[in-house]
């Protein structure tokens, strides 16, 4: 990350503002039983792990020792992309044994740009996934997950794949719809996503169909800001009122200054709420005054497995 970046993020953590749009009142937080694991669907987003040091190993490992001690009951864990700094066997290895030291056993990965850097994504199809652009069903609600297909710093997603999405999109608006990417949309309002090198590229081809269309929620990582910054969590309305997510990174950056974060959203059965929390896995906390509660296009109706397209 350039210095001045890293300067400019600093300024804005160290202002971090408090004042929140759409701060959660203790009545919203208390609409649903989220702590209810027989009724809820709780789901860990986690992105940018790809340790350059055996301290940043170290964060991805004490963040599965800290969900593993303190969060329970997650479902599924979500990772929005940059496993490894560069693709190498031994660090893949790396992340699939610590990976499988969590008691979460259902996880979807996606290809970062740092995934790509030495094989394009060779590795990645072997140790984890061949298919890099899927879909799974949990319940009401499809989870889309789209990888990086070009090497850069910018998410390239190509046309194909992309009327892949749309179709989904268009023939499941009876489902809640959370998609994952690594860089979040242009237009998002997600901090830094006018940067070519931060944002999907061709972003207009998603917004145009967000504008006829509900996606309720969508996960971005690639930027490796601190959640306490602002617009961090942003809800637009001319697009349907999707809400775009910023996945912290979990690797510290800034000298320390910013800890290792992830998120863990709980979907509870019989609401049209989501609860979004901020888990800094250095003080084995969440941040209450980061609690969330948002607005689902529908219920989130638990009834069924999960199954595969």
């Amino acid at each position: 990350m350039p210095t001045n970046l890293k300067l400019l993020i600093l300024f804005l953590f160290l202002i971090n503002s408090s004042c929140y749009v759409g701060y959660s009142s203790g009545d919203e937080l208390s609409e649903a039983n989220w702590l209810d694991s027989k009724n809820t669907l709780k789901v860990w987003a986690l992105a940018d792990i790809q340790p350059k040091s055996r301290e940043h190993e170290e964060a991805f490992e004490f963040a599965i020792e800290d969900i593993n001690n303190n969060v329970p009951n997650i479902d599924l864990a979500i990772v929005a992309g940059d496993i490894v700094n560069k693709a190498k066997e031994h660090k893949f290895d790396w992340y699939i044994e610590t990976r499988d030291n969590s008691y979460i056993k259902e996880w979807y990965e996606i290809i970062g740009n740092h995934d790509l850097i030495s094989d394009k994504g060779k590795l990645f199809r072997e140790k984890l996934r061949e298919e890099v652009n899927y879909s799974i069903v949990k319940d009401n609600i499809l989870f889309i997950f789209m990888s990086d297909s070009e090497r850069g710093k910018s998410t390239v997603i190509s046309d194909e794949t992309f009327e892949w999405w749309k179709d989904l999109v268009v023939n499941n608006q009876d489902k809640i719809i959370v998609v994952t990417t690594h860089a979040p949309l242009e237009d998002s309002g997600i901090p830094f996503s006018s940067f070519e090198d931060r944002k999907v590229i061709n972003s207009k081809r998603f917004t145009e169909v967000l504008r006829d269309y509900n996606v309720d929620i969508w996960l971005s990582g690639h930027l490796h800001l601190p959640h306490g910054i602002m617009n961090n969590i942003v809800e637009k309305d001319k697009f349907n009122g999707a809400l775009f997510v910023h996945i912290s990174s979990i690797r510290p950056e800034i000298m320390g200054i910013k800890d290792s974060e992830s998120r863990v959203l709980t979907f509870a059965c019989g609401s049209d709420k989501v609860l979004i929390q901020s888990r800094n896995h250095e003080k084995s906390s969440f941040a209450p005054n980061q609690d969330r509660i948002f607005q689902l296009s529908k219920k989130y109706e638990c009834k069924s497995e999960t199954s595969a397209k």
